[in-house]
């Protein structure tokens, strides 16, 4: 099998490897070449050798051919360039100052460490741009987003290390060799911004007709290109005016990919990182170098503006790759906040040298008490604001937790619990975890947060935090903790409480069982037959009493047998019938206290109701279950009622009450006028697990 020369991480990095050595290679050969001249060339100076004689003007300084319009104009800058190139390519020069003094000057060999700052800079910016989108490249080749960001690096090197041989010559090159550096500069320049198009009409997501518009974007500005170089395109249609115009599509995509990642935080978190370090990095050259170029006015060497380039791919490293990728909002506002520090420094100290005259060191001082006491404070100000979210100071997460811990029943607890973590986090989703969990994780590069069980409350999952607009951070991760940690202790403090307190009403209860209850029993053996129905319904309460005190549940099928014997005794001497229908058996149904007291309080109250108002011949009692509802439905045949003697102020304090007790257990009393008497509908839950 024939192996492919690229086919490992490891291969593939070698091989760009190489391409940045024999770049810079061939650009400190050309470098060392051009012998270095002991004199400082000016405008009016001129040179002469046996190859002829040169004037050197103002035009033949410039460092960068972008400044110049006209064609015309061009091709006499290279043409000028390529004469005193010839005049020189003598060791020995005649030189004549503009003021008249001469002298010889004798070239000498260029050693390595008289090579100057500016050339380092732009060859580090565009190696440092290959390597880093070519070790990306190299680990995931196959990407099509990766491709485009590979380009882009080539593409600074292309342009970087021709600006760096002819920005930072000491004399003029020769003309072929001076224009084939301009070519490469400036395909560079546009193969960057075809990159950069490319790379976000695909990433973090894929655009409706992408491939239409990568193919037509590189067919447009690489006509443009092909156009203006064969002079077919007015001379002010320049490679800077290409490149401003690339700059601004590059925007117009960052804000469609903006929109189109509305609803995916972790794209939207890939594209905030994308998005600022390209529109800091590309938007800080055009500003301060691209952008004067084409309104005509003074602007940053090309050499040192190339600089803003290495912000964009280290940007663009750490979000291809997912570099802390949690900490993405963070790192991405605090990255803005210091690079607008350092441009409002440099733009302060700029106004007060140039605009009012202020001596440097002056200035910077100026400026820097500036940025500090106005500045700074602002940029703590909003940094606050940002960051604000989902926190809660020290005494609130100790109150948020005993609020949780506290709840009066698990259902509660686990309701309380929901309510807080959407408070913290504000997530689109909060569903069961598996039970495995035991610690608090961020998972799915920041889209879950997963928390463990606590306090009788399920483990959860919570999805999309603060309405899909963001991803969970490790601060986050670690306000959970520290939220489950106090609720944990304080469950823990809350179930030996309730240890206590069970204890000691199992005391109380025993002793009103075992006195009080003893007492009445000896009393209901002495009493006539008008005391010992009292009794026996103060001995029932008695034990109702004592069930609660001590956790008790009660069967339903045997509370709806006392019920209904102690309804049909009371009916019995007003001559009311009782015709009790069960829809269930309820065999294996329970209430706890407060669920059979107030439903047994809910039958008397409406029974003496009846009793007393009704006139009724007959009472039919109705009981059955839907789902985990228990239902009763009392009909009586008497006079009924009128709907306003049941509404607002007017209707009874038993009434009142009953309907308070029911909805305080989450269930409902309902009163209906019938054609002929009046129905009451009492809804309660089961006991809750």
């Amino acid at each position: 099998m024939k192996l492919s020369p690229l086919n490992s991480p490891g291969l593939r990095f070698s091989f760009v490897f190489v391409v940045g050595f024999l770049v810079l290679a061939f650009a400190l050969e050309t470098m060392l070449q051009h012998r270095v001249w002991p004199a400082t060339f000016e405008a009016g100076d001129v040179v002469e050798s046996s190859r002829g004689r040169f004037e050197i003007e103002e035009r033949d300084l410039r460092g960068e051919p972008g400044e110049i319009e006209s064609h015309a104009e061009f091709n006499e800058f290279f043409d000028r360039q390529g004469r005193w190139s010839d005049v020189a390519s003598e060791s020995s020069l005649r030189l004549t100052k503009k003021d008249g003094t001469q002298s010889t000057v004798t070239a000498q060999e260029r050693e390595l460490g008289e090579i100057p700052a500016l050339f380092w800079i732009q060859v580090v910016v565009g190696l440092g741009a290959l390597l880093i989108s070519g070790w990306i490249w190299a680990l995931r080749s196959k990407n099509l987003a990766i491709a485009w960001f590979a380009l882009s690096g080539l593409s600074i090197l292309v342009s970087a290390v021709p600006s760096a041989i002819y920005t930072s010559r000491e004399m003029a090159l020769p003309q072929d060799l001076f224009r084939v550096l301009e070519s490469l500069n400036a395909i560079g320049a546009i193969g960057f911004g075809i990159a950069m198009l490319g790379l976000f009409s695909v990433y973090p997501v894929r655009l409706p007709h992408w491939k239409i518009w990568s193919i037509a974007q590189a067919l447009f500005f690489s006509a443009w290109l092909i156009l203006y170089h064969v002079q077919l395109t007015p001379g002010a249609a320049g490679v800077s005016l290409m490149i401003v115009t690339e700059m601004a599509a590059i925007c117009v995509v960052i804000g469609l990919q903006f929109w189109a990642t509305k609803g995916r935080p972790a794209d939207r978190a890939a594209l905030t990182w994308l998005g600022l370090s390209v529109i800091l990095g590309a938007g800080a050259f055009v500003v301060f170098n691209t952008l004067p170029l084409v309104l005509g006015l003074p602007s940053l060497n090309q050499g040192y503006a190339f600089a803003f380039f290495l912000i964009i791919y280290l940007g663009l490293a750490a979000g291809l790759t997912r570099y802390r990728l949690f900490e993405v909002g963070q790192w991405a506002f605090r990255f803005l906040f210091y690079a607008l520090g350092a441009l409002i420094l440099v733009l302060l100290d700029a106004a007060l040298v140039f605009g009012l005259g202020v001596d440097r060191l002056p200035a910077l001082g100026a400026a820097l008490l500036v940025a500090g006491f106005l500045y700074l404070p602002l940029r703590d100000g909003i940094w606050r604001a940002f960051s604000r979210r989902g926190r809660l100071e020290p005494h609130e997460l100790l109150a948020s937790a005993l609020h949780v811990a506290f709840a009066p029943s698990a259902a509660e607890r686990t309701s309380r619990w929901e309510a807080l973590l959407q408070r913290l986090f504000d997530p689109l989703e909060i569903t069961s975890a598996p039970a495995g969990v035991r610690e608090v994780e961020i998972l799915t590069d920041g889209l879950t947060l997963e928390i463990p069980a606590v306090a009788g409350a399920p483990a959860l999952r919570l999805s999309y935090p603060w309405s899909g607009r963001s991803l969970y951070t490790p601060q986050s991760r670690e306000v959970a903790r520290q939220i489950v940690t106090l609720i944990a202790q304080a469950d823990s403090n809350r179930e030996a409480y309730d240890r206590g307190v069970a204890e000691e009403r199992r005391r109380m209860a025993q002793d009103l069982h075992d006195d009080v209850g003893a007492r009445l029993l000896t009393g209901l053996t002495l009493a006539d037959e008008r005391l010992r129905p009292t009794l026996q319904g103060a001995i029932a309460d008695i034990r109702s009493i004592v069930r609660g005190m001590t956790g008790e549940q009660v069967v339903v099928a045997r509370l709806l047998e006392d019920v209904r014997h102690e309804t049909s005794r009371r009916l019995e001497p007003a001559n009311i019938g009782l015709v009790w229908s069960l829809k269930a058996g309820f065999e294996n149904r329970a209430l706890d206290y407060r669920q059979h007291k107030t439903l047994g309080s809910a039958l008397r109250e409406v029974v003496s109701n009846v009793i007393r108002h009704s006139g009724a011949r007959e009472l039919a009692v109705e009981i059955k279950e839907e789902g985990e509802l228990l239902i009763l439905s009392l009909r009586d045949d008497g006079r009924g009622f009128s709907p306003e003697a049941v509404r607002g102020e007017t209707q009874g304090y038993g009434l009142r009450s009953l309907r308070r007790r029911l909805h305080d257990l989450g269930g409902t009393c309902e009163l209906r006028a019938l054609e002929k008497g009046s129905e009451v509908v009492l809804i309660l839950p089961y006991a809750l697990k």
